[in-house]
């Protein structure tokens, strides 16, 4: 977890760098300098090939995570002692350190020594990275040596290397060994890598001489590299005779690149319930059927079946111990609820073939891939809330234009690409909504983690055990309870430097957060409700992403801008009060009251509740623009001004609900300066009342729109240029006028539950984008319109657009 570690390293001190709440002084100097020599080590390291032993190079992630880790607790505790010692002023002046500060910074000047070694290390060709940059990119490192930076050059060598090769390449028939030998420095690996350059050559062109002409079949099992496949294909002659070539690969990017649109990748699934039972029995009996001798154990080999999840590679393993292990109910009972972990620790093989796609993943996707451990077994993942995570753990860095959330979207899209994560549902979007993980994957990941020391994983209670202190995991998941009483307090007091406790429990106590966690960026509470704030969250100034539940009356405090980190903040409704399903004309009680500090939290990135309230008006005196801010969901009664549109220009989903008495006069809420948020990908605007006239006017749209959710709205031609998914639900809209020209990109149309709809307008169905119409629980006279516009397109040999119809069996 190098990689990971000098990311997360280098996101802290950027932040810290950037805040215009810190003002560095005598310290300053030490953290650019250390910023410099990371960003490079970084950089060297990166995506570089493992050429050296697998052992050296292990070893050398230790050692860069660990000095990575060290430096990014020291600044961070720094930081945090200062909010502690006075939270008002919150600046570290750093221009008069004590000698408690001198001692810091000594222990991390011997930390910055050694990330000097590293990196010399690297460049004299220790784990042969010695040729990824040029010398112009080197930065000063002190006292470290200049290494020579540059690629084996060709010189002097010529009749070495022909000599050499004949006697490769002669007729003699007896084996031959072929010693080279020469001083030290004499630099054996030029001649050896030019040997093997024209070795390579002579072989491609004996081979492609060889199938010239001929039809033939190439099996290419198992590819990693698109690089391979561009030096492999020069050897398969092209004569036009009907020559195939069978290519086998984990990854989905080298597929499709091997391939033309003739001849598309073949996927293989996994097995169904009853193929996987088929292939268990012939491991297990030597036929696809149980034996009626062995009947009884039939039932329990259907839930092995089950629980190898259609992977067939698991469906052998175990069949294999199950054919040379005692037929009895009892021990096959054992290996059903074992599945995972009988694969994996009973078969090598299995166990070198999952581990394979792990080890040829880049550095900046193995963290990735090891969260998926931090996930309860058969959980279906959020996208949304898996991305967040990864930002707040510092995985990312942006790339060029993009977002962290838009690379964390392309990592995710790469891990699924590699067949590790299962793509399990779309958005109207076409993205992924939800994923999930092969158990026996889940289980590689789980043991991958804790080996490396990346998260640390309590399912009983015997667990909660005090660590090794050398051994502190830096990410707690818990799926129990958390009780109060004086042992989980003992227990939380040694893991000092966790940064991550993600619970999928109930929290009883929170006081030992405070206590014992004030490394802490990443807080997951959503299963615990609170009745009000707790205070105790104040004091991790670390935290990046705070989640939890409300019983009633939540009222953040304003002191809220003390989390000055603070990226995801989440608060839901424990009791579902704000059901607008339920009670759509419910009056709101429970509406989070932010204070004004909340637009402090420069961070910000996805603010998530079940209903806030802003303060009115806004702050003047408070410069600060939250440029991130993505996500605000859902605001009471918002007020749409250019002042308060000012302070979120790069909002990307926003969600409003209206409610209280009925509203006559609109102009006061703005709505017509939602067309001002120029990067508006997804609105939801939710009323509950009827709409009057009033309203319709006010309502105006940015040309970003791609998703919209709304009780009531008239088009305008221009307005709706990108909208691709429209949901219309519960309005009482008898006449609905619009034109294909309205819609022009729509590719999904939901109607739901309005009753007084005559129509649906036959325009619609002569958008050219257009894929799906849903309609359910309508008037029959809207599912008439719906089918006449089908039938209409069917008749223009429009094949594309399909039509679902869903009524409620009590209309």
């Amino acid at each position: 977890m190098a990689h990971s570690a000098l990311v997360s390293l280098m996101n802290t001190i950027e932040l810290i760098l950037h805040s215009d709440r810190f003002h560095f002084f005598h310290a300053k100097h030490h953290i650019v300098s250390t910023y410099r020599k990371v960003r490079f080590l970084q950089t060297l390291f990166q995506d570089s090939p493992q050429k050296s032993s697998q052992e050296e190079m292990d070893s050398l992630e230790i050692r860069i995570r660990d000095s990575a880790s060290v430096i990014e607790d020291a600044v961070e505790f720094y930081v945090s002692e200062q909010v502690y010692e006075d939270p008002d002023r919150f600046i570290a002046l750093l221009d008069s350190p004590t000698d408690q500060e001198n001692r810091e910074y000594q222990d991390l000047d011997e930390v910055i020594v050694e990330i000097d070694s590293i990196v010399e290390e690297l460049l004299n060709d220790r784990c042969g990275l010695k040729d990824l940059l040029p010398r112009k990119d080197l930065p000063v490192l002190g006292t470290s040596r200049h290494a020579r930076v540059g690629k084996n050059v060709m010189v002097g060598f010529d009749e070495d290397v022909m000599e050499l090769k004949h006697r490769l390449t002669g007729w003699e028939s007896k084996l031959q060994v072929i010693p080279i030998t020469g001083m030290g420095g004499a630099d054996f690996g030029v001649v050896i890598n030019k040997l093997k350059e024209e070795s390579v050559q002579d072989l491609t062109q004996i081979l492609w001489k060889s199938l010239k002409g001929r039809r033939y079949i190439i099996v290419l099992d198992d590819m990693w590299s698109t690089k391979v496949w561009d030096d492999m294909k020069r050897i398969f002659p092209d004569d036009g005779n009907g020559s195939r070539i069978m290519l086998t690969t984990r990854l989905q990017g080298v597929a499709v690149y091997a391939t033309d649109s003739f001849s598309p990748p073949h996927r293989i699934r996994l097995l169904d319930e009853d193929k996987s039972w088929h292939l268990l029995c012939q491991e297990v009996f030597g036929q696809e059927s149980c034996p009626p001798e062995f009947q009884e154990l039939e039932d329990i080999g259907k839930m092995i079946a089950r629980n190898c999840k259609g992977l067939p590679l698991a469906t052998s393993v175990v069949g294999g111990l199950l054919a040379n292990s005692a037929m009895t109910r009892e021990f096959w009972g054992y290996v059903a609820e074992n599945v995972n972990s009988i694969a994996i620790e009973n078969d090598e093989h299995c166990s070198e073939i999952l581990s394979l796609s792990y080890s040829h993943l880049p550095h900046r996707l193995k963290p990735c891939f090891l969260y998926f451990g931090a996930f309860p077994e058969d959980y279906e993942i959020p996208v949304t809330k898996l991305i967040r995570l990864w930002i707040a753990e510092g995985f990312l860095r942006p790339a060029r234009s993009k977002s962290l959330e838009a690379v964390a979207e392309g990592y995710l899209n790469d891990l699924i690409d590699r067949n590790l994560v299962i793509d399990r549902r779309r958005g109207s979007n076409g993205k992924t909504r939800t994923c999930t993980m092969h158990d026996l994957l889940r289980d590689l990941c789980i043991k991958e983690a804790q080996n490396e020391n990346f998260l640390h994983i309590i399912n009983t209670s015997a667990q909660f055990s005090s660590p090794d202190m050398g051994n502190i995991p830096r990410r707690l998941i818990t799926h129990l309870n958390i009780p109060e009483g004086s042992d989980i307090t003992e227990w939380m007091e040694s893991m000092t430097l966790t940064r991550s406790v993600l619970c999928t429990g109930r929290v009883l106590s929170t006081s030992p957060f405070y206590q014992s966690f004030r490394f802490l960026r990443v807080l997951d509470f959503l299963e615990t409700a609170f009745s009000e704030f707790p205070f105790e969250f104040l004091f991790l100034v670390n935290l990046r992403y705070l989640a939890f539940k409300f019983r009633s009356f939540p009222v953040l405090p304003s002191q809220i801008s003390l989390l000055w980190k603070l990226q995801i903040l989440i608060i839901q409704d424990s009791q579902n009060l704000l059901n607008r399903e339920i009670f759509p004309y419910l009056q709101s009680y429970c509406e989070v009251d932010t204070p004004s500090e909340i637009f402090q939290t420069a961070q910000l990135r996805h603010v998530q509740m079940t209903e806030i309230f802003l303060p009115n008006p806004i702050d003047k005196e408070n410069p600060v623009v939250l440029k991130d801010l993505e996500t605000l969901s859902t605001v009471a009664n918002f007020r749409c001004t250019e002042e308060v549109l000012r302070k979120f220009p790069n909002l990307k989903r926003l969600g409003v609900y209206y409610y209280g008495a009925r509203i006559e006069d609109w102009s006061a809420y703005g709505l017509k300066n939602l067309v001002r948020l120029s990067k508006l990908e997804n609105l939801k605007c939710v009323f509950n009342w009827p709409p009057n006239e009033t309203l319709l006017p006010n309502l105006s749209f940015p040309h970003s729109l791609k998703k919209l959710t709304l009780d009531v709205w008239k088009p305008v031609e221009g307005e709706f240029s990108r909208l691709r998914f429209l949901l219309i639900k519960k309005m009482q809209l008898v006449r609905w006028i619009a034109e294909n020209t309205h819609f022009p990109c729509l590719e999904h149309l939901i109607i739901r539950e309005c009753y007084d709809l005559e129509a649906i307008p036959s325009g619609i169905g002569d958008i050219a984008t257009l894929k799906m119409i849903d309609i359910d629980d309508c008037s029959s006279s809207a599912v008439v319109s719906v089918e006449q516009i089908l039938e209409e397109q069917r008749d223009m040999e429009n094949n594309v657009l399909q039509v679902r119809v869903r009524r409620n069996i009590f209309s």
